[in-house]
């Protein structure tokens, strides 16, 4: 009986030792993975989503970004993104009311605001170059703030906006091709006392002051 009961206890422990092990020993693969953030550098990024942001969020170097969505969108998550190598395209979207990139410093390719229905607000506030800016068919966007910009490779267009009022640009000081400001039948302000040089100089901005639009024109005249 002696025996019996020793053998049985034996079993038990063999057993629990069992269990302990198989616990402490699992398969590091068997646990849920955390999700490693995604930062390419070779590829487009597309953010159609919040996930998608959310997703980004860490990255601060970007070969490309697109930010195209059918819902609402809030990009001010996007604190760690400085450089995109190559172009910034925002749209087409019919929910985004604004865009605010608050670290991004350089667009090396082609900044692209399109066909945004509901966006109001484009805010860069420490962009300081861009390779081209075009913003174009953004019939509620009232603000476009690039308050650091101080250089533009290509041509600057604002077209086709036809609820902007203010354009802030205050540190540029050249554009190496066109500016175009057309389309633009509520825009009262322009911002850009220091621009100095631009390739030409297009204007079709009824409610703009003439003393800031001859401004405007003047830099054109530069050498």
């Amino acid at each position: 009986m002696h025996r019996s009961r020793t053998s049985q206890g034996a079993v038990v422990r063999s057993s629990l030792l069992a269990c302990a092990l198989a616990a402490c020993g699992a398969s590091p693969a068997s646990a849920p993975a955390l999700a490693e953030p995604r930062c390419p550098t070779e590829q487009t990024v597309v953010l159609a989503s919040q996930a998608d942001v959310a997703r980004f969020a860490s990255c601060t170097t970007a070969h490309g970004v697109v930010i195209r969505s059918g819902g609402k969108l809030d990009t001010s998550p996007l604190r760690a993104l400085a450089t995109i190598t190559g172009d910034l395209v925002i749209g087409p979207t019919v929910a985004v009311e604004e865009v605010t990139l608050g670290e991004l410093r350089v667009i090396g390719g082609t900044l692209r605001v399109v066909g945004n229905g509901a966006l109001q607000g484009l805010f860069l506030p420490r962009l300081e170059r861009a390779g081209q800016i075009e913003i174009e068919g953004n019939v509620a966007a009232t603000t476009i703030s690039l308050p650091r910009l101080a250089e533009v490779r290509g041509a600057l267009r604002v077209t086709d906006n036809a609820s902007l009022e203010l354009l802030d640009i205050p540190a540029l000081t050249s554009i190496d091709h066109e500016l175009v400001l057309s389309g633009v039948p509520t825009l009262l302000l322009v911002e850009a006392a220091q621009l100095q040089r631009a390739g030409a100089i297009r204007i079709d901005a009824p409610k703009l002051a003439p003393d800031v639009a001859d401004r405007l024109r003047a830099s054109g005249a530069a050498p």
